[in-house]
C-alpha cells in the first residue's frame, strides 16, 4: 500500500466516521428506510449526473446481476441488520462486532482469492487493530446492559455480509471503473429499498426537520456518492484486506468528530485504543 493509498484510506475513514453523526440527526424525523433510500438514490443520481458530464460513452456492462448482489449485500442487508440490532444492543458492542469485518474478509480472501492471501504481518496487524477497537470502546462495553443474543448475531451477519460483498466485488467487478461500480451499487440498493419505504413509511406524508434534510443531503454527497467511488478505487488498488481496514478507522474518526463537534471527552482508553488501531493499520497496510 503506497502513501497515497493510505491517505485515501484515512480520508474514507474520516468520511464514514462522520456518517454516524449525520445518520443520528437524520433519523430523528425521517424513518430509517426512507433515509436509506434517499441516501442511496440521491448519491446515485449525483454520480450519474457527474458521469454524463464527464464522458459520453455508456456505463460499462458487468456480468448480469452483479450490481444487484452488491446493492443487497454491501448496502441493504447490512444497513438493515445494524439498524435493527441497535434497538437491543449497545452501540459500543455493535462497533466491536462490526469491526470483525476485516477478520472475516481475510478468511474469505484466503479461500476465494488465493493470489491475495494475507501475510503473517497483515494478520498480526488485523488482530492488533481489533484489540484496539475493544480498548477504544471498552468503557461503553463495561457500562452496557446485558445484550440480546439476536442483536449480536445480526451485527455479526452484517460484518460477514460486508466482507463477502467486498471479496465478491474484487472478483466480479474487475475492469469496471470505480465511478461506474459505485453508480451500479447505489442505484440497485436504492431501488430495492424504495418500495419498502413507500409502503411502510409513506414519505409523502412526512414533515422532516431542516436539520434532518441537511443531514440526508450531506450523507448522500459525502458518505455515499464520494465515499463509494473512493471505496471502489481503493478496492482495485489495495485489495480486499487493504480496503477492509477502513472498518478500523471509522471508530477513530467517529470519536474525533464527536470530540470536535459535540465536546465529547477523550479518555485514556480512547487514546490507547487509537494507538493500537493505527499500529495495526500500518502493519496490515505495509
Amino acid at each position: 500500500m503506497t502513501g497515497s493509498d493510505l491517505l485515501l484510506l484515512f480520508a474514507l475513514g474520516a468520511i464514514w466516521g462522520g456518517s454516524y453523526l449525520f445518520f443520528a440527526v437524520g433519523v430523528r424525523t425521517i424513518p430509517p428506510l426512507t433515509f436509506v433510500a434517499g441516501r442511496l438514490l440521491i448519491g446515485a443520481a449525483l454520480l450519474m449526473l457527474f458521469h454524463s458530464r464527464r464522458r459520453r460513452e455508456p456505463i460499462g456492462d458487468p456480468p448480469p446481476g452483479v450490481f444487484l448482489v452488491m446493492g443487497f449485500f454491501n448496502g441493504v442487508l447490512p444497513h438493515t441488520l445494524i439498524a435493527w440490532s441497535e434497538q437491543t444492543i449497545a452501540s459500543g458492542l455493535a462497533g466491536v462486532l462490526i469491526a470483525t469485518m476485516p477478520l472475516w474478509a481475510a478468511g474469505m480472501t484466503s479461500w476465494m482469492l488465493r493470489e491475495e492471501r494475507p501475510s503473517r504481518r497483515q494478520l498480526a496487524g488485523l488482530l492488533i487493530g481489533f484489540l484496539g477497537i475493544i480498548v477504544l470502546l471498552f468503557p461503553d462495553l463495561r457500562r452496557a446492559s446485558r445484550s440480546h443474543l439476536l442483536g449480536e448475531a445480526a451485527v455479526l451477519m452484517a460484518a460477514i455480509s460486508y466482507a463477502g460483498a467486498t471479496v465478491f466485488a474484487r472478483r466480479a467487478l474487475r475492469g469496471i471503473p470505480p465511478l461506474e461500480a459505485a453508480i451500479g451499487q447505489l442505484l440497485s440498493g436504492g431501488l430495492m429499498v424504495l418500495p419498502m419505504s413507500l409502503i411502510l413509511d409513506r414519505p409523502w406524508a412526512l414533515s422532516p426537520a431542516p436539520a434532518s434534510i441537511a443531514a440526508l443531503l450531506a450523507l448522500a454527497v459525502l458518505g455515499t456518492a464520494i465515499a463509494y467511488v473512493m471505496y471502489y478505487r481503493l478496492l482495485q488498488r489495495v485489495g480486499v484486506v487493504g480496503i477492509s481496514l477502513v472498518t478500523y478507522l471509522n471508530p477513530i474518526f467517529a470519536v474525533i468528530w464527536g470530540a470536535l463537534w459535540l465536546g465529547e471527552p477523550l479518555s485514556g482508553w480512547i487514546i490507547g485504543g487509537m494507538a493500537l488501531i493505527l499500529t495495526g493499520v500500518f502493519l496490515a497496510g505495509r
